[in-house]
């Protein structure tokens, strides 16, 4: 435990920096602004998420805790998650030996800052409780149907934050069949342990929708959490190719790794440690995600397994040099992780070399003061605004909300404009927005693909006529967007 305190200390202060000279990202935004929108009155689906309920509610929570919705409070957020992940991993990773755990830690926290976690993604929470499940269920404390069940109960509640945890559902259940082949369960041990898992991965499910039922939002929350997530969004391979580059270095390990594991001695251990069946069948099954986006962290769920099991093959490894060796020496041990450290530079190079420089600097965010003011100046204490381009950015920085159920034009909202074409219609015609950002870029809304669907032209045509009918163009040396205010 001491040099898992001593790698944290070194850790924390890196990746707070790291994170804070990130800034929001893309994602972030959003989680942000509806998060925030709960201090407003909101409730949780007035606007679309993109993410599961409890995304929004925790980072609300702690947010306030942590000092409100400033670059350091969501630094540390950020870096109390990754905080979070690194102490998950220690504990699965300690099942296999003190060794095992501090090579798993310290290619986990090399993932969190190539797989975007260094911003406020729902994928940390999902692989703390990942994480944590599956040490709850491999471990030999106390009774293992409590195990299993309490697993699931983690799993549920990872599925509250992002729709991507029922992956590790599936991971489960593999796991479990395997067991029953290989001669390890009987045939009812195994339904029963099964049944345990889903048991425990329903209770979560069911008080969320027991909770939105009784305040009349369980058809919202069925839609976003259920519904398009895993029918609607539509796939791509658009983030590919960065993808690669980025995690190249974790993909020639594991490469490495898998030739070595088909070695005898290797295999013969490999094959009898079922607790490793586990953590790379959950590995397996949260790539299912890839299938539809490659952004990096989407991958991070399944790094955080696979890393666990380089750490398991690192330690085997040097088992076996150590046993023709007596001693393995220190520097031996910096070669390796200089190998590690030159592959994570070269990706990080290939990937985008200005990034090294978020370790030596420190950002200077003053001139998001200025855009948040103008808005505000534009919609006064109590009007509203509504941002398409730059918008989920626009928003948070001048802590105004839209009249319409979204903060930005991504593909829920096109699927929302769908069934409510007239959106633009009546938030134009009404007198409570006082001005629009459009007409600034060329993909006039974030969800490209769907701009000439029927819903979505007509839906575009009403926001231009309405835009001509009763607002006015402006341009503002203040501002450098193209904006429109209220005749």
């Amino acid at each position: 435990m001491t040099r898992l305190f001593l790698f944290l200390a070194l850790f924390c202060p890196l990746f707070f920096l790291f994170a804070y000279n990130s800034g929001y990202g893309y994602d972030a935004y959003e989680y942000l602004v509806i998060a925030r929108s709960l201090n407003e009155g909101y409730a949780l689906y007035d606007f679309i998420p993109s993410k599961s309920y409890l995304l929004y509610s925790s980072t609300n929570v702690l947010l306030n805790l942590l000092g409100g919705y400033n670059h350091v409070s969501v630094s540390a957020l950020i870096t109390l998650l990754a905080t979070g992940v690194l102490l998950s991993a220690w504990r699965a990773a300690r099942l296999f030996g003190e060794r095992v755990a501090l090579v798993t830690v310290g290619l986990t926290a090399a993932c969190c800052a190539f797989m975007e976690m260094n911003f406020l993604e729902p994928e940390s929470w999902i692989a703390i409780f990942g994480l944590n499940a599956f040490a709850l269920a491999v471990g030999n404390k106390g009774s293992a149907n409590l195990r299993w069940l309490g697993a699931g109960v983690l799993l549920g509640i990872a599925m509250c934050f992002k729709s991507v945890a029922a992956f590790y559902v599936v991971g489960f259940g593999a796991f479990i069949l395997l067991l029953w082949f290989a001669g390890r369960l009987t045939f009812w041990s195994m339904v029963g342990r099964g049944m345990l898992v889903l048991l425990g991965f329903v209770l979560p499910l069911g008080l969320s929708a027991l909770y939105f039922y009784a305040t009349n939002r369980l058809d919202d929350h069925l839609e976003w959490t259920y519904i398009y997530p895993f029918g609607g969004y539509p796939s791509h391979t658009i983030f590919l190719v960065k993808f690669l580059i980025k995690i190249s270095w974790l993909l020639l390990l594991l490469a490495v790794s898998f030739v070595l594991v088909w070695q005898p001695p290797y295999r013969n251990v490999y094959r009898q440690t079922p607790a490793l069946w586990l953590a790379l069948l959950l590995a397996v099954f949260s790539c299912v995600a890839m299938l539809k986006t490659q952004a990096s962290h989407y991958f991070f769920p399944a790094a955080v397994f696979f890393v666990l099991h380089l750490g398991f093959m690192a330690d085997l490894w040097l088992g076996q040099y150590e046993s023709r060796n007596r001693k393995l020496p220190y520097r031996f041990v910096l070669a390796g992780v200089g190998v590690v450290g030159a592959l994570l530079l070269i990706s990080g190079l290939l990937y985008r070399p200005a990034t090294i420089k978020r370790f030596i600097s420190i950002a200077d965010y003053s001139g998001e003061q200025q855009a948040g003011d103008f808005i505000r100046e534009q919609t006064g204490p109590t009007g509203k605004a509504l941002l398409i381009d730059n918008g989920m950015s626009l928003y948070y920085l001048s802590d105004r909300e839209p009249n319409v159920p979204f903060i930005f034009t991504e593909m829920q909202t096109s699927h929302y404009i769908e069934s409510h074409p007239d959106t633009y219609g009546r938030a134009l015609a009404d007198t409570s927005l006082k001005v629009v950002v459009f007409g600034n870029r060329s993909s006039v809304i974030d969800d490209s693909t769907a701009l000439t669907q029927p819903a979505n032209a007509y839906a575009i045509r009403q926001l231009r006529e309405g835009l001509q009918k009763n607002f006015v163009k402006v341009k503002n040396p203040r501002f450098p967007l193209i904006y429109w205010v209220r005749k």
